[in-house]
């Protein structure tokens, strides 16, 4: 066991940190259009939450329809199929062509029904022009993702960290250059901010490409025109691990859309505090995240060489990991909520009622980090149906619905929602504990002992695309 910490801090602390880095892109924003002038500030913030709020949900549930990258890629690494990994990551290209053009229309589809959904006007307006530039960086963050989980799965890590940790950096400038007016650019407000983020995800991008290439000739491998072509067996693999994982994902950033949403209905003030709570909340979120990320390929280069005490050592030690640094920062959240709040405006009612949101911010980052272990472990075995479910009743049968009782019905507010949701965190994290321990149970109860194929239901298909020997493959 503690072999397998030091594994997965080496291959997931990186990660993690990275994955800080990414995030203080966001918080970079925050901060810049913090400092606009300050009757505008607080409708600038509420279009940037509302904005990203949708298109992330849209374009993250695409870039989860990859998510058998990961699985596929790292169980072909753990048995020693090399090529297989570079023929999967040239079929992600497909997935990446068809989704672009939906992910733009579907959100700027949502924001005009906005009005609809009792949206005020003025914040419809800014969202719309804050939405129509970042639409744009659609194909570059979903090339990059799909690199990303190439790399990380074959343990490369280095040049996904350092991509992630100079994001900031290169959005920091372009905020600056875009958002208030510098080298001969004329200041843009709020869409500033989206200009900002389409370049940085170019420069990740490029970069991520480099890392790519240098991965790819260090393994002595090269693309084939063959791999460039649609293979239909291993899209249809890549999309049976990844269409749950959509969809999970949609659901979760389905629930900060639906509560921006009501909290436009609550006034500017609160929407702002609900900004400020789900920047916080998701940037120490990062650290379990890159973390879940060492989970996947751990527990998928296990599952590939067949190695059930692996695949249960690697899930331990990623939720031990996990849940006792998310137990230290939801401590600090509840303790200096003041504090953490104030770093993100200088609006007196804003930061008020920002600081009772953090103390229910610590138990629902303990329930999330749960999940997102245990889910990551249950990817590196192909099942991601499971996740999916227990996601789906949690927050929508039972979290929002209470979520929207207590805040309208019972005068709580930005409160009530927020208790809806971590009631619903909470829920998920237990349910999928006890869903792990008792299919390990079952395995171990099995007198024939299956195998990893047998425990983790995978299709036929799936045991084709990643154990075969293609003869079809090129060298």
């Amino acid at each position: 066991m503690r072999s397998e910490i030091a594994y997965t801090l080496r291959l997931g602390a990186p990660l993690a940190l990275g994955e800080l880095g990414w995030m203080s892109t966001y918080i970079v924003d925050a901060l810049m259009i913090g400092r606009l002038p300050a009757g505008y500030s607080p409708l600038a913030q509420s279009a940037a939450l509302l904005g990203n709020t949708i298109f992330y949900a849209i374009v993250f549930s695409a870039i989860y329809l990859m998510n058998g990258l990961e699985t596929l890629i790292s169980q072909a690494y753990g048995q020693g199929k090399r090529d297989e990994c570079l023929y999967l990551l040239a079929q992600s290209g497909w997935i990446i062509i068809v989704c672009t053009p939906g992910v733009i229309a579907a959100t700027l589809g949502c924001v005009a029904l906005l009005p609809h959904l009792g949206t005020p006007k003025n914040i419809v307006e800014e969202t719309f022009r804050y939405t129509r530039p970042l639409v744009l960086s659609t194909p570059f963050l979903m090339a990059y993702m799909a690199l990303r989980r190439y790399l990380q799965s074959m343990n490369n890590v280095v040049w996904v960290t350092v991509s992630l940790l100079t994001a900031s950096v290169v959005n920091w400038l372009g905020d600056w250059v875009f958002l208030f007016g510098h080298f001969g650019a004329s200041p843009l407000g709020i869409a500033g901010s989206a200009w900002g983020t389409l370049v940085v995800r170019l420069y990740m991008l490029l970069l991520l490409g480099v890392g790519a290439y240098v991965a790819t000739r260090r393994l002595n491998l090269s693309f084939q025109i063959p791999m460039l072509l649609p293979d239909a067996r291993r899209l249809r693999a890549l999309l049976a691990i990844g269409w749950p994982s959509g969809l999970e994902n949609l659901t979760e950033f389905g629930v900060s859309t639906y509560m921006s949403i009501l909290c436009t209905r609550l006034g500017t003030v609160l929407a702002a505090a609900q900004d400020v709570v789900l920047n916080l909340n998701a940037f120490v979120y990062q650290v379990p995240l890159g973390l879940s990320y060492a989970t996947v390929t751990r527990v998928g280069q296990a599952a590939g060489r067949n190695n059930r005490a692996q695949v249960e050592r690697a899930a331990n030690a990623s939720l031990a990991l996990g849940v006792g640094f998310i137990a230290v920062a939801g401590l600090l959240f509840a303790v200096f909520a003041p504090f953490w709040a104030g770093l993100y405006s200088k609006n007196a009612d804003v930061v008020t009622a920002a600081v009772p949101i953090f103390t229910l911010c610590a138990f629902l980052l303990l329930g999330d980090t749960t999940f997102v272990m245990l889910a990551s472990a249950l990817t590196g075995l192909g099942d991601t149906r499971t996740p999916m479910i227990v996601s789906l009743i949690w927050n929508w049968a039972i979290g929002m619905p209470l979520g929207y009782a207590l805040a309208f019905h019972h005068g709580m507010a930005l409160k009530g929602l927020w208790f809806g949701r971590a009631t619903a965190s909470v829920g998920t994290g237990l349910t999928l504990l006890a869903f792990w321990q008792w299919r390990l149970r079952r395995a171990d109860a099995d007198p024939r002992k299956p195998s990893l194929n047998v425990i983790r239901s995978l299709t036929a298909t799936h045991e084709i695309a990643v154990n075969d020997v293609r003869a079809s493959t090129p060298s």
